[in-house]
């Protein structure tokens, strides 16, 4: 089911599911030149999502997980009502969790002890409720503390971890054969969200760099639609960021590992064109956390499978990868300077160098330092129990959209980059304590899953797992629905020894 030429096998399925999300793409690009449209299509999606779930409540996660896999925000489509946007994400989950509600009330009144027992069973449920709690608290807390507004918007992220209960309920139904289907589905879902942002990345790189004239709206309906970031850095070259990419950044551990388990020749020919291709992404995202995270979890994933495999195989598989880091860059280095239309980029390895070094006074890195230094002080006041959702900081930020709007550029926000930090002063020590121990024995399962049976499903899921750790340090990505989301489906994949075994 999941060997290393699953993409092939399976490559139907997933350019329809790849088709599907280009369809919506567009439809979001069109609907920024008439906004009317993009409020009907917002209605459509969430009327059908409405009727799938009541019909099988997997087909409305199947809508949740394939938004998810490829729009950043979640504002691909939005209704706004009073100056408030709802996003498509929150509508969808508002329809699955109360479709989810409305089932699992009627099993509750059927099967009582039957029902209790099984939901008790969700994996590492302890640990889930030992987060819950501080989560809850830090809800009171910041509405008291800080308004309901701002606590309400900055707890909402929060709420995805409650999608595990529709995800269960799906799972503890199923057959064994019902939930291999189930997962099946899930896998091709994320790979067309993967092969997408492959898509979409490269696309829209080679819009910016040859000056197309589309790159305009382009850029326009990116920012309005909060779906990333198009950045000029000088000589005709661009960084495009979309927050998704992360699951690009996963994937690419995850199928970095797998080369443990190729044995033919077809299989690593496979693995390595779609390593190459992610690995073009990672590096036109241009983002230090995706590099930092990547870099520092493929070194431990090394040290492990030097453990268990030894140095010979562990020199194949590091030169393996770094042939497809190289294939990578030619990659984006052929999408940059590809003589037509027209391309007067100028792209080397010098503009990789000039990005990582984090003291060149560029004002992301400038800003967030200075974001650093109000949340330290913060932090010593508020060590223990925290301010609650809603707290907010004000700092001198050097970003020019900042800069243009006020004469100081003073800014106040309760939306922080250092991820970690974000949590600790949210939910307090044993909140953030209780979020790390629920990773800690996640972490756990899967050293053992790996050191018992030499399981790479198992050690790719970890290995994702801790790029979300050290991303989050300098990005929040475990307070966001998109680390949320992997989180769970990961926790429950890991629990489904069946799929492990292949």
């Amino acid at each position: 089911m999941f060997n290393l030429d699953y993409l092939i096998k399976n490559k139907r399925k997933i350019v329809l599911l790849f088709g599907i999300i280009f369809l919506f793409e567009s439809l979001s690009f069109f609907s920024y030149y008439y906004p009317f449209f993009n409020l009907a299509v917002f209605i459509i999606l969430i009327i059908s999502c409405l009727i799938t779930s009541i019909y099988d409540l997997k087909l409305g996660l199947y809508m949740i997980l394939m938004e998810l896999f490829f729009d950043s925000m979640g504002y691909i489509f939005f209704s706004e009502y009073g100056g408030i946007k709802i996003s498509i994400r929150i509508a969808l989950w508002l329809i699955v969790m109360s479709i989810w509600l409305a089932k699992f009330l009627i099993s509750l009144f059927k099967e009582k002890k039957g029902l209790i027992k099984k939901y008790a069973s969700i994996p590492f449920f302890q640990s889930f409720c030992f987060l819950a709690f501080f989560i809850i608290i830090a809800l009171f807390s910041g509405i008291m503390k800080n308004g309901f507004s701002d606590a309400f918007f900055d707890f909402n992220a929060w709420m995805y971890f409650a999608l595990i209960f529709p995800l269960w309920h799906v799972i503890s139904f199923n057959s064994d054969k019902e939930n291999n289907l189930w997962w099946t589905d899930v896998v091709n879902i994320f790979l067309a969200g993967v092969v997408f942002l492959i898509f979409k990345s490269l696309f829209v790189l080679f819009l910016f760099s040859h000056n197309v004239p589309v790159i305009y709206d382009l850029y326009s309906w990116t920012r309005s639609y909060s779906l990333g970031e198009i950045t000029d850095m000088s000589n005709g070259l661009y960084r495009i960021f979309f927050q998704s990419q992360i699951f690009i950044v996963l994937a690419w551990i995850f199928f970095s590992v797998q080369f443990m388990r190729a044995t033919s020749k077809k299989s690593k020919i496979y693995l390595f064109v779609f390593l190459s291709f992610l690995s073009s992404v990672l590096i036109l995202s241009f983002s230090r956390s995706f590099w930092v995270g990547g870099i520092l979890t493929f070194a431990l994933v090394l040290v492990l499978l030097l453990i268990k495999f030894g140095f010979k195989k562990i020199i194949k598989y590091f030169s393996f990868i770094l042939l497809s880091l190289i294939a990578g860059f030619l990659i984006m280095f052929i999408t940059v300077k590809f003589p037509w239309p027209n391309s007067e980029a100028q792209f080397g390895l010098a503009s990789l160098s000039n990005r990582a070094n984090i003291s060149n006074g560029e004002s992301a890195v400038s800003s967030r330092w200075a974001l650093l230094r109000e949340m330290k002080g913060d932090l010593i006041n508020n060590f223990f129990l925290g301010r609650g959702f809603g707290a907010r900081l004000e700092y001198k930020s050097s970003d020019p959209r900042v800069l243009e709007r006020t004469a100081d550029g003073l800014y106040s926000t309760y939306a922080f980059e250092w991820g970690w930090f974000d949590i600790w002063l949210k939910l307090g020590l044993l909140g953030v304590l209780s979020y790390i121990i629920l990773l800690f024995v996640v972490l756990k399962k899967v050293w053992f899953d790996f050191w018992k049976d030499k399981n790479m499903i198992s050690l790719g899921l970890g290995a994702g797992l801790v790029v979300l750790i050290i991303v989050n340090f300098f990005t929040p990505y475990l307070n966001h629905p998109l680390g949320i989301g992997f989180i769970i489906l990961s926790i429950l994949f890991l629990k489904d020894e069946l799929c492990l075994k292949y």
